[in-house]
């Protein structure tokens, strides 16, 4: 995937984030322990705040002035997507080993964007929603280990 522009490529970004809070609800909605349901809760909102930041920084008017080190339209944005879905027969293990994937992918999208527009106005942004996806994934590791690698 190319895109032509920052903007299609913010735009894309905040998609995302919309996405894995979606799927962070609807985890929620699924567990029963109170923990868990929280920490989804908590993940959700958080990625909801990075969609914030991505549509404030598109509302700010300066995108189109940004230059990085290479043109936009060179970034492969399939190298940041990842394969496959999960759906009503998903189970918890496949919800949490997706959910890694999406935040590893994040992570990997931020970070390249962070080392094609660092220096510029946008590099704390990607800094900083790099870091977060990375704790993110942490966070999911954890569980996953506390959860299912137990039984690996």
């Amino acid at each position: 995937m190319k895109f032509d522009s920052l903007e299609n490529a913010l735009t894309f970004a905040a998609d995302k984030e919309n996405a894995s809070s979606m799927l962070y609800t609807s985890f929620r909605n699924i567990v029963k322990n109170m923990a868990a349901k929280k920490l989804l809760e908590e993940l959700a909102a958080q990625e909801l705040k990075h969609k914030e930041l991505i549509k404030d920084a598109l509302a700010s008017g300066d995108i189109a002035a940004i230059g990085g080190k290479q043109n936009i339209s060179k970034i492969s944005f399939s190298d940041y997507m990842i394969a496959g879905t999960i759906g009503p027969d998903s189970d918890p293990q496949d919800v949490m080993q997706f959910a890694m994937k999406m935040e590893q992918a994040a992570y990997d999208l931020y970070s390249g964007l962070l080392e094609n527009y660092g220096g510029t106005n946008l590099g704390s942004l990607f800094s900083k929603l790099a870091r977060e996806e990375l704790k993110h994934k942490e966070i999911l590791e954890y569980q996953y280990e506390k959860h299912f690698a137990q039984w690996m």
